[in-house]
């Protein structure tokens, strides 16, 4: 029998723009609102647009993200990945005009987004790159929690599982909810995490990974949660990317994984 809960909560979409508001990472509810494409300067290069964002390709190599949505909190994550080392763009500005878009400048790395080029590669050059992936992802995972945390979790593994189950259906059935609360652990690290490690968001050259982009859903969060993103995000256009998982990951989480997948079935949409 169904356990009627006092109201509806919010579904995990909106709790994650909450989430973003209190940390200053508000997402706009306008993005159908078209970027002005004839305001580009001269030599201005649109690589990427939609909705109210826009990615363009500016003279001296600078790539600049725009509009009402883009989250300047990837701007910090960028900064964190820089400074241990990884392969991102360089921050050159963050800032909001007084029209309220958001800009964030950086330099643009030149190379191909793998997921133009993954079904194409060979074994060894896909085991090469998803080493290169792996030795990444140590770093980052190495990288200590600051006070003021950038991403949707605030450091406390069981405010990230109390997160997830708000997100279900008022009418979900009492055991089910009861054994979703039991199986959420609470011992997992908290560590620092891309979110979106996708193809899309690797840029190769040379079989070598020179760039990670698209930065504004990272930050700390439970050790699993890029395994489970990992899974989660990418498309059967990237082909066996994710039979890739063994080498990319230095730990797998598929329990983890099975079960973000049978609660998210359970989940306000």
């Amino acid at each position: 029998m169904a356990e009627p809960r006092d109201s509806s909560p919010p579904s995990l979409k909106e709790r994650l723009r909450q989430r973003r508001k209190q940390m200053g990472r508000a997402r706009s509810p306008n993005r159908d609102e078209p970027v002005d494409g004839n305001a580009l300067e001269e030599g201005t290069v649109v690589l990427h647009e939609m909705f109210a964002r826009m990615v363009t390709l500016h003279p001296g190599n600078i790539a600049k993200k725009s509009g009402k949505s883009i989250c300047l909190q990837e701007a910090d994550a960028l900064r964190v990945a820089e400074s241990a080392g990884l392969p991102v763009p360089h921050v050159h500005s963050a800032e909001t005009t007084s029209d309220g878009k958001n800009y964030i400048s950086m330099d643009y790395i030149k190379g191909q987004v793998l997921s133009d080029i993954w079904t194409g590669l060979s074994g060894e050059e896909k085991k090469a790159i998803s080493s290169q992936l792996r030795d990444i992802l140590v770093i980052m995972r190495s990288i200590p929690a600051p006070e003021a945390h950038i991403g949707g979790c605030a450091g406390e593994k069981k405010e990230f599982n109390d997160y997830l189950l708000a997100s279900l259906f008022p009418q979900i059935p009492s055991p089910i909810y009861a054994a979703f609360s039991r199986r959420l652990r609470t011992n997992h690290r908290i560590v620092f995490t891309h979110a979106d490690l996708s193809p899309r968001n690797i840029i190769v050259r040379d079989a070598k990974v020179v760039g990670i982009i698209d930065w504004e859903d990272a930050g700390w969060y439970p050790e699993y949660w890029e395994y489970v993103k990992f899974f989660q995000r990418s498309t059967t256009e990237d082909g066996d990317w994710r039979c890739h998982a063994d080498d990319i990951f230095p730990c797998g989480y598929p329990d983890e994984l099975v079960d973000y997948i049978a609660l998210s079935k359970w989940q306000s949409p």
